[in-house]
């Protein structure tokens, strides 16, 4: 396949009359006929041609997904615009890149816009029959997606056919786990290249549905889950520490906490003696939670705890947890437990015709993780300068600190520019931090950070915790847990809000934010 279109073509005239969108209850051939129409009207009406660029501002819809392959088929790429994001953020990407047309939901429409803005759930009174395909090529860019601020010289990546082709072929790669047929529950966001990678790829590669949820609200999720019964349930770390939490909340309510992690943890044991009924019996309220036919869990879009993927691998859930970044088209390097076909077991490793290393570890294996393969861009767009700086032999470098253990599993372990170097010349890691003090069942989200504190520099906490919860209570629990790890990397100084702590659309925290609200003390239940 030399485009993106091809792969469609191919994927919906084979599959045609299997649902792809459930909620519509639409097929391959619905949409692949939904995808000519929109081309058709981009084409005839717009003037849309090889090479333009053509923005997309919307939830998630069928409509996102059936414009996603109008565009690229006609040659033009897509321009990615985050729903989070201002409209002066959104008219500056679009001038940035010379949008021409906007596809967008009424309620993003930017006014003045030096796009034309149009209704992306506007019908297409348009015959696909008049479909014609543009001549696109694997090396062309088919879609764009700002990493860093609209304004000044930001970074553009520039994700081209043969990134997505290589990716939508490598999927295939994990269909013991991924397996064909699956239902994927499409709550990550669309403009996000997970959101891609995951809700549009993965299905498509390996001929299953897709149940999209526009709305973030973990009760429409609990009914959806429960009415359609999803297979694959893919989503953000932050909301896989919510469940986790709610998980063990529910469960120590009931006063079976102790009696459910001593079972999970002895599972093993349990079975060979034939208890194996007692662990399922542990196990089936929370399978029932998630409709009772989840079997894989992918997080993406940052890092996933260790201690939270471990604790929904004990309760049977086959788990994916991505890591990668937009510029490697997603997800280069899966920690993904699952037995291949050939009965082997697979940990993890890098995505197919990719490569992951650790550059210059130190003593603990810890050193910047770079990557280069088939789903690497080849730069950001007219940016040299950026372009040098993370470019070295053919090799990306992510700007992130990791280490891999003996099974190949990759742990990150902060963004280098998070990394607290304390005065002794010791590293302190947030995110390792972050995993240990989430563990406390009254602490909801942590952010570790470089603070100084009576001229000292130390590793300082701002803990989002349950309603309720007391500084005294917190200081206990973080005492509690320091004492599992090296003194020096201790928090002893934090603070504490019942506040959703500041996160990106995509549900990362955003460290250097709540760094600057305490600075403004605006943050005084505090500790030091």
């Amino acid at each position: 396949m030399k485009n993106i279109y091809e792969m469609l073509h191919d994927v919906c005239s084979a599959n045609k009359d299997s649902i792809f969108f459930v909620r519509q209850n639409e097929t391959y051939a619905d949409l692949l006929n939904g995808v000519k129409r929109r081309a058709v009207l981009l084409a005839s009406r717009f003037k849309v041609k090889k090479g333009d660029v053509v923005a997309i501002l919307s939830g998630n819809t069928p409509e996102f997904i059936k414009s996603y392959f109008a565009i690229i088929s006609q040659g033009a790429k897509v321009l990615m615009l985050d729903t989070g994001l201002s409209k002066s953020d959104h008219e500056n990407m679009m001038k940035h890149t010379g949008c021409k047309l906007a596809l967008a939901q009424k309620s993003f429409f930017v006014e003045n816009s030096s796009a034309v803005m149009f209704d992306i759930e506007s019908l297409d009174d348009t015959d696909a029959s008049k479909f014609v395909a543009a001549d696109a090529v694997r090396e062309d860019i088919a879609m764009l997606s700002f990493t860093s601020g609209s304004t000044g010289n930001p970074k553009i990546v520039g994700l081209t056919h043969n990134n997505v082709l290589s990716l939508t072929e490598a999927i295939k790669f994990y269909d013991a786990a991924m397996k064909p047929g699956y239902m994927y529950y499409g709550i990550l966001p669309l403009y996000h290249i997970y959101g891609v990678s995951v809700n549009i790829l993965a299905p498509l590669a390996l001929r299953g549905s897709l149940l999209l949820q526009p709305v973030l609200n973990p009760t429409q999720f609990l009914a959806d889950f429960q009415k359609y019964r999803p297979h694959a349930i893919p989503a953000v770390p932050r909301l896989w520490e919510i469940f986790y939490k709610k998980i063990i909340a529910g469960a120590r309510d009931k006063r079976k906490y102790t009696l459910m992690r001593i079972i999970l943890s002895t599972q093993g044991l349990l079975r060979a003696i034939g208890l194996g009924s007692l662990v399922e019996k542990v196990k089936k309220p929370v399978h029932d939670t998630f409709g009772g036919n989840v079997k894989l869990l992918v997080s993406a879009g940052s890092t996933l705890k260790p201690s939270v993927r471990k604790f929904f691998e004990s309760l049977g859930f086959v788990v994916g947890d991505g890591y990668g970044l937009t510029e490697t088209t997603g997800a280069v390097n899966f920690n993904f437990k699952f037995r291949m076909k050939n009965g082997k077991m697979h940990y993890a490793g890098p995505v197919p015709g990719n490569e992951i290393k650790i550059h210059n570890p130190d003593k603990d294996g810890i050193g910047e993780v770079w990557a280069r393969g088939t789903s690497v861009m080849k730069g950001y767009v007219n940016n040299d300068a950026a372009n040098a700086e993370v470019f070295e032999d053919g090799w990306f470098k992510t700007g992130d600190l990791g280490t891999l253990d003996s099974k190949g599993r990759l742990t990150i372990k902060a963004r280098k520019k998070q990394l607290i170097v304390l005065e002794s010349g010791k590293n302190v890691y947030p995110d390792e931090l972050e995993d240990l003090y989430l563990q406390n069942e009254e602490i909801l989200a942590a952010a570790v950070l470089e603070r100084n504190v009576r001229g000292k520099v130390v590793p300082y906490a701002v803990f989002q915790v349950a309603p309720g919860t007391s500084l005294t209570m917190i200081n206990l629990l973080i005492k509690a847990s320091n004492l599992t790890i090296a003194p020096y990397k201790w928090v002893n100084h934090f603070a504490i809000t019942e506040d959703e702590l500041p996160q990106t659309s995509g549900k990362k925290i955003k460290h250097h934010e709540i760094a600057a609200m305490l600075d403004r003390g605006e943050f005084p239940n505090r500790s030091e």
